[in-house]
């Protein structure tokens, strides 16, 4: 890596600097992969990216715009033929290092927002009506959005074991709720249909842990009616972090709106493994494709995915 010497230090802000890598892997020659990847830090809310780099092997061509979302989206192809596709990216964010401070209000207050409307209703992997029972035994009793957010995030942090392998992609909020184990998008979603059964607008949002190594992220935000969208993350137990605890990449509602790479490949093969892995350390580093690949090294690895 070579070290970017930047200009005057703030205290209210820090800069991170992040490597993302996957590596994809068939059984057969893949003759076209066509795919929308979403690995670009979001603008505003507390973050600010500097810049940003893309690298796919092979190389693909692609066009990029923003989702619905609001998400920044590359979609590439590539139609020269493989067996390994790897994806990889880096940059810099400027983070703010201070946490929200939001007057508590009437759940009553945040329902029938515009721009929450989405937001409590069902979605692909959150139906709120089937966990609806759960939310209310929960936290029922409360009529204050912070506390009812707090109540459902630390809930879901102690009771749901964290674990790997009883669940997958498509798990819905329900099966985490009967199987009591998952891991953190698994958390997320259970806890978004908790919140939405109680009338809180929450989306998705995905992202890097900041100071670690690891996978990507998961967590939900809820919509506070002056404050805007604020962060409650059920795998650390935190509600209103500040926004120097991630590099948020992406948001929806739920995981299918912010896979990191999402698409669709040709080939007499199936796929036969992922691994990817993300960095995120404090400082303006430039990271090249050589320092991804050697992160990837380190990836765990799932197999006939």
């Amino acid at each position: 890596m070579q070290t970017y010497l930047g200009g005057e230090l703030d205290c209210r802000r820090a800069t991170v600097s992040y490597i993302y890598a996957a590596r994809y892997g068939y059984s057969g020659d893949v003759l076209h992969n066509d795919n929308q990847i979403r690995l670009f830090p979001r603008e505003g809310e507390g973050q600010d990216p500097l810049r940003t780099r893309l690298w796919t092997l092979p190389r693909g061509s692609g066009v990029e715009y923003g989702d619905r979302f609001g998400n920044r989206v590359r979609r590439t192809r590539v139609v020269e033929p493989h067996r390994s596709l790897i994806v990889a990216t880096s940059g810099q964010v400027s983070l703010s290092t201070r946490a929200p401070q939001p007057a508590d209000v009437y759940l009553d207050e945040v329902k029938g927002l515009a721009e929450g409307m989405e937001f409590v209703m069902p979605s692909p992997l959150v139906d709120p009506e089937r966990v609806s029972a759960l939310a209310f035994c929960v936290a029922g009793a409360s009529y204050s959005l912070l506390e009812v957010a707090w109540m459902v995030t630390d809930w879901v942090y102690r009771e749901v074991r964290y674990g790997r392998g009883a669940t997958n992609v498509a798990t819905t909020a329900d099966q985490v709720a009967s199987a009591m184990e998952g891991v953190c998008q698994d958390k997320t979603h259970l806890a978004l249909g908790m919140l939405r059964a109680l009338g809180a607008p929450c989306r998705y949002a995905s992202g890097l842990l900041t100071g670690q190594t690891g996978e990507t992220h998961a967590w939900a935000e809820f919509l506070h009616p002056y404050e805007g969208w604020l962060g409650a993350d059920p795998t650390r137990g935190v509600v209103n972090p500040p926004a120097r605890d991630y590099v948020k990449l992406a948001v929806g509602r739920d995981y299918t709106d912010v896979s990191p790479v999402n698409g669709s490949f040709l080939s007499m093969g199936t796929a036969a493994e992922c691994a990817a892995i993300a960095s995120v350390e404090f400082g303006e580093t430039e990271a090249t494709l050589d320092d991804a690949l050697r992160l990837l090294e380190g990836a765990y690895v799932v197999r006939n995915v």
